[in-house]
């Protein structure tokens, strides 16, 4: 099957870009001033003739920004997915990037899409073409219509120092309309109420799943409800093939380099995700490539031997280490949690 070139480099009518999220600081979340309009005027350069939707909430300033639609969402407030071992509410921004991301795409009237942060922009448009580079899948686990390029920034493939499965990104998303609509088309998250019952200590063994993890999992239950993890370190054999399956079928994981893809000041410098550490355990552009071979296309190159080794020496100075520390947080919390009450 040859690679679909409907859309011309020259021409992006045929996408819209829904930028979701804050214009300014909102709530609880800080925002770098002026970073949405950067975007906004990155969409106009990069995607010319594309449909460009802000997506956003009530009492935003507005003024001297550049869209074509404006969508205006009710706030549906913080989440509480589960309290701390101290009893504390635990409070994310999972339902508010569900519904902004949710209420732009449905107003997406093109054959593709773009799910862009506010805080991020773009700085190219190779994403276009990536999405269109590796037509072959497999007959299990391709639950998208088309591929759906993602960023690999906080798409994990190691976390405290393991191997975890679905750790997908909510950064970037390209793909056809209908594909992204699959994946943010979510239902909201319900707060936990019990301190006592809804406790991390009383929930996990290790650590609780990561956001991004429910994100792309509550997407795929729509095709395959066996698909879950219990916690972060849900890490079997059986599950982390599954987790590349799913990755291999319907992604492209690339690094913003390769994508054409900004981040904001406070992702960038000395940033846990911007130093070594944190970029090592990420899914690698070549990684993915590597399951696409192993999963849908053996005739595909492998990559370079001095490539892997050099990704494997740092994972051995950065990565691997923080297993060690892990165990011995995990045990000193079944101590705690063992020696009675909420500590």
């Amino acid at each position: 099957m040859k690679p679909d070139t409907s859309i011309r480099m020259s021409d992006f009518s045929d996408i819209s870009v829904v930028v979701q999220g804050p214009v300014q600081s909102f709530q609880d979340r800080e925002q770098e001033p002026g970073i949405t309009q950067k975007c906004l005027e990155s969409v106009r350069q990069h995607l010319p003739g594309s449909t460009l939707i802000l997506s956003t909430w009530p009492g935003q300033e507005l003024a001297g920004l550049d869209y074509d639609r404006l969508v205006i969402s009710e706030d549906p407030g913080s989440n509480v997915r589960f309290f701390g071992r101290d009893g504390a509410p635990h409070r994310f921004n999972n339902n508010r990037q569900i519904v902004s991301t949710r209420e732009g795409l449905r107003e997406v009237t093109t054959k593709y899409a773009v799910k862009l942060r506010s805080d991020n922009y773009l700085t190219g448009n190779n994403f276009v073409a990536l999405q269109r580079e590796y037509p072959k899948r497999t007959s299990t686990h391709c639950f998208l219509k088309e591929r759906v390029v993602v960023s690999n920034v906080f798409t994990r493939q190691y976390a405290k120092g393991f191997r975890v499965p679905f750790h997908l990104s909510d950064f970037f998303y390209f793909g056809l309309t209908e594909d992204l609509r699959t994946l943010w088309d979510l239902d909201l998250f319900e707060d936990a109420q019990d301190p006592i019952h809804d406790n991390e200590g009383a929930l996990y063994k290790s650590y609780p799943p990561d956001c991004t993890q429910m994100f792309w999992i509550k997407a795929l239950q729509k095709f395959d409800t066996s698909i879950h993890v219990n916690e972060l370190l849900d890490r079997s054999a059986s599950r982390l093939e599954q987790s590349d399956l799913c990755f291999a079928n319907n992604l492209v994981i690339a690094s913003p380099a390769d994508l054409g893809l900004g981040l904001c000041q406070k992702f960038l410098g000395t940033a846990r995700i911007s130093r070594t550490k944190g970029q090592c355990a990420q899914w690698q552009h070549w990684e993915w490539q590597e399951i696409y071979r192993r999963y849908c296309d053996p005739d595909f190159p492998k990559a370079p031997a001095s490539v892997k080794a050099n990704l494997f020496l740092k994972r051995l100075v950065h990565v691997h280490p923080v297993k060690l520390e892990t165990i011995v947080k995990l045990y000193k919390n079944r101590r705690s949690s063992e020696s009675g009450g909420i500590k």
